[in-house]
């Protein structure tokens, strides 16, 4: 290829090249293109030569057209099936349109009628408030006019101070107990301790004896309890802390039943420190409480120095959690009533109701006493015969009953006697004998 010289000039050897590539590539393609519009050309002129040539053109043109038709027919249908759903789907998204509409306007008319009754009765409890007020203030004008004492602004009139609660009062230990701890009374502990609020009265004698954190097991310990996402917990299983303690079970019971009749023994497995592996050990009299109390106090179990206290748990049931039982307490680790440990064999689990000890009522079942008071109620009955008439049978069934009723005095032992008359005496004065 022949470029002149004048147009070269400015170019360096490689941009030459790529010009004279370039013009060699657009030669190439102009080549090309005739050759191909020469081929086209030729195998034009062979088909129309050909004598059915324009047959197959116009067949090819109205298959086209009407495959066109088809398809112009086949969007028509769709087009029309699409506004049929719409319209259906536009009719459905009315109706639920207007049934959200009414369950808003059913919502906001049952909201004002709550909403005029509260009204009603927050206006009513004014006026109860207002009245109580106006006749209190009367009440005080009163009382001033009466005793020519002249009252500063706000202040009550002045009373004797109350009486200081007590045992027989109704509220002691509950939440309306403004000076007791309700949960030290029921738990015989309090997380807030001498910091408490409320007064801590501890029993200077009772049946139920308190060792706090006499029962240790890895899943108590404190790193359990503020454990944040670790692996600490892969370590301990709750089957193995549960053998643990049948094994304490076993091991400390029999020590306990040396000092007396145990009628509960609770291990606590909260992890709250003032309730953490406590043992609760009631007995049947106080003085078998009295006897564990020496024994136990100051002495040493796991390496550890035992300190014993006096309970004042008599109730169980109101100091066991009754929802960990079922796995429904909502506090959890956190809670503040007992969560215990089941004996095995269910052993006290009757304790746990505030049931009394079957052993005990299969007794009382067949005392002598009851036994007694059904001869009472024959001769009762029989004395009311007599009294109509009956005098000869009522003679014979008395001597009979007097004859029986010797018989079974002579067969009651000391000890007997002594049951029946503990059962019969009221339980204050046996609390005041005690004391």
């Amino acid at each position: 290829m022949q470029i002149p010289s004048a147009e070269w000039r400015g170019f360096t050897h490689k941009q030459r090249r790529v010009l004279i590539n370039k013009e060699r590539r657009r030669r190439r393609r102009k080549r090309n293109a005739i050759v191909r519009e020469d081929e086209e050309r030729a195998v034009q002129a062979q088909l129309e030569s050909e004598a059915d040539y324009l047959e197959r053109l116009v067949e090819a043109e109205r298959l086209k057209a009407e495959e066109e038709r088809k398809e112009e027919a086949r969007r028509l249908l769709d087009h029309e099936a699409w506004l049929e759903r719409e319209r259906v789907a536009a009719e459905e998204y009315s109706k639920k349109r207007e049934l959200e509409e009414k369950r808003k306007r059913d919502k906001e008319e049952r909201e004002r009628l709550i909403r005029e009754e509260w009204e009603i009765l927050q206006t009513r409890e004014k006026q109860v408030e207002e009245k109580r007020e106006r006749t209190r203030r009367e009440k005080e004008e009163r009382l001033k006019v009466a005793l020519n004492v002249d009252l500063e602004p706000g202040s009550q009139p002045w009373h004797n101070p109350l009486a200081p609660l007590s045992t027989m009062d109704a509220n002691f230990g509950t939440e309306k107990d403004t000076h007791n701890c309700a949960f030290f009374l029921k738990t015989g502990a309090c997380r807030f301790g001498d910091r408490c609020s409320k007064q801590h009265p501890h029993p200077t004698s009772s049946v139920t004896l308190l060792i706090p954190g006499m029962f240790e097991s890895f899943g108590l310990k404190e790193q359990m309890l503020d454990e944040r996402d670790q692996d600490t917990g892969l370590e301990f299983d709750e089957r193995e802390q549960f053998a643990q303690f049948e094994a304490f079970y076993k091991d400390v019971l029999p020590e306990f039943f040396k000092a007396g009749k145990v009628v509960q023994f609770k291990v606590s497995c909260n992890h709250e420190p003032h309730l953490r592996g406590n043992v609760y050990v009631q007995y049947l009299r106080e003085e078998e409480c009295a006897e564990a109390f020496r024994i136990f106090n100051g002495r040493w179990y796991a390496q550890r120095q035992l300190s014993c206290e006096y309970c004042p748990v008599q109730k169980w049931k109101t100091a066991i959690c009754g929802l960990f039982d079922r796995g429904r307490c909502p506090k959890g680790k956190h809670c503040n009533f007992l969560h215990v440990f089941r004996n095995p064999g269910g052993e006290f689990d009757w304790a746990d109701r505030d049931l009394p000890e079957p052993s005990m009522v299969s007794e009382r079942r067949t005392s002598p006493q009851r036994s007694r008071k059904e001869r009472h109620r024959s001769h009762s009955r029989e004395s009311r015969d007599s009294s109509r008439g009956t005098y000869r049978s009522h003679s014979r069934e008395s001597r009979g009953s007097t004859r029986d009723l010797h018989r079974s005095h002579s067969r009651d032992t000391p000890s007997d006697r002594h049951r029946s008359h503990s059962r019969d005496t009221p339980s204050h004065l046996h609390q005041s004998h005690s004391r």
